[in-house]
This record gives C-alpha cells, structure tokens and sequence, in this order.
C-alpha cells in the first residue's frame, strides 16, 4: 500500500482517517489504531470509522510537543 506524503498543513484533508495520521506521524496503521484508542485522543466516530478533525488533531499534536 502506498503511502501518502503530506508536505505542508494546508494539504492535509479537512478530516483526517487513520491512515492519513499514521503517514503524518511516520507510523505504523497498528501503532495508529492505538493512538487514537487512547484516551485523550480526538476522535470522531463515524459509524463504524474512525475519523479526527485536522483543526483538532493539529491541537493534540501541540499539546503533545509541549
């Protein structure tokens, strides 16, 4: 499966699966289900998928730098 390469914020989708963070983060689709079944993780469930608003996923991500 390919990867997708995101360069810079703007090209990232407005909602955001788990494959799309797995290639942000530089990791594995596994390692990315576990993410986002963490507990302070900003999952939205959609049906049976999940999904993750990139407003709120770039949020977590600068709570978890600092």
């Amino acid at each position: 499966m390919d990867r997708v390469a995101f360069r810079k914020v703007e090209e990232l989708p407005l909602v955001l699966t788990p494959m799309d963070i797995a290639a942000v983060l530089g990791i594995s689709r596994n390692t990315a289900y576990e993410l986002i079944h963490s507990e302070d993780f900003p999952i939205l469930r959609v049906g049976k998928q999940y999904r993750v608003s990139r407003k709120r996923f770039l949020t977590w991500l600068e709570g978890q730098a600092a």
